[in-house]
């Protein structure tokens, strides 16, 4: 999931445009993530609420 962070704070840089390479990653990447999400959201009590947070306290630990 640091990936995810990592695309993310990236893709916040105005002058960044990806290439088609870099958009199918993060594609490929985005699927995986979304399907961890899922998962969660059926193995535990987890909302969609509780995730974002996750993912946000995850994205703030390594890449602020």
């Amino acid at each position: 999931m640091g990936l995810i962070a990592f695309i993310i704070s990236y893709m916040e840089k105005p002058q960044w445009k990806p290439s088609e390479e870099e958009r199918e990653v993060m594609e490929a990447v985005w699927m995986q993530v979304k399907g961890a999400c899922e998962k969660l959201k059926e193995e535990t009590n987890a909302q969609d609420e509780h995730i974002k947070k996750m993912l946000k306290e995850m994205a703030d630990r390594y890449y602020s």
